[in-house]
Parts: C-alpha cells; sequence; structure tokens
C-alpha cells in the first residue's frame, strides 16, 4: 500500500488551478484535466454522478499530486459533500494493488465506514470514513502525473 493523492473538493477547476498553479515549481501544462462518469449500476455504496477531475503535482517531480474533484450534478456523493462542507480536502488516497479488501476491513473494525463505493471498469474505489477523516482505498493506480 502506498500513498497516491489528497483529493480537494472544488466548486470550480478552473479557479483552483489558477491558485495552485501560482506556486514555484507547479506547471499547469502537466495537469490531467477529465471528466468520468460513476453510473448507478457501477455503484455499491453512495450515489453516482459526474465529476470533473484535474490530476497533478504541487512544487513539479517529486511533489504532492493533488486530485481537484468538482461535482457536475447536484444529487452525487461528492456534490452532497461539497454542498455540506464546502470546498477543501476531502481525503487522502491509498494505492493497494493486494490486500484491498484485507485494507477495508481492517479500517472497519476500527470503527470506519464505507461512505462511497464503486467498480469503475478494472477500478475498485472505496471511501471509508474513520472518526471524520476519509480515506480512499484503490485497487490500482490509474496514471502518476509527472
Amino acid at each position: 500500500m502506498y500513498f497516491w493523492h489528497t483529493g480537494i473538493l472544488t466548486y470550480d477547476i478552473e479557479k483552483t488551478l489558477d491558485i495552485l498553479c501560482e506556486l514555484p515549481g507547479t506547471d499547469r501544462d502537466k495537469w490531467t484535466i477529465f471528466e468520468v462518469d460513476f453510473p448507478d449500476e457501477e455503484m455499491v455504496t453512495g450515489d453516482g454522478g459526474r465529476l470533473r477531475v484535474a490530476i497533478g503535482r504541487i512544487g513539479g517531480t517529486g511533489g504532492v499530486v493533488y486530485e481537484l474533484l468538482q461535482p457536475m450534478d447536484d444529487k452525487s456523493y461528492h456534490a452532497k459533500k461539497l454542498k455540506e462542507r464546502g470546498p477543501g480536502v476531502h481525503h487522502g488516497a491509498y494505492v493497494c494493488e493486494e490486500g484491498q479488501k484485507e485494507t477495508v476491513a481492517a479500517l472497519l473494525e476500527r470503527g470506519g465506514k464505507i461512505v462511497w463505493e464503486c467498480m469503475h471498469g478494472d477500478e475498485r474505489c472505496c471511501y471509508v470514513e474513520c472518526n471524520g477523516t476519509v480515506m480512499e482505498i484503490i485497487n490500482v493506480c490509474p496514471f502518476m502525473p509527472e
């Protein structure tokens, strides 16, 4: 298991990127921006929906990876969390290529609760909330930004 990124909920990816890319060593051209659908049939727990996502590094090569999440609807888990808590840090993401089920089970044994889970292609993504902190446990790393 290894740390992949910090997930941030935002109302506007472009405005958030404008701010982040003012930091030294942060190159906007190296951020990947895309949209992804989480249809109801892929959902195990929580509400699906559509997200606009940006993934990149703060501080250039070797810097910290951030994932910006902008809900594109008002019914999804992410939209509800953004409305409830406002913009800011949402989760820390960990890639667990082996033993994902055991990792999630260990978090649940310690009082965690699955708040969002989906099967998206080969990816199995699970948000577990433990004592107010959300951890994303994913079985594959889709890509690592430069």
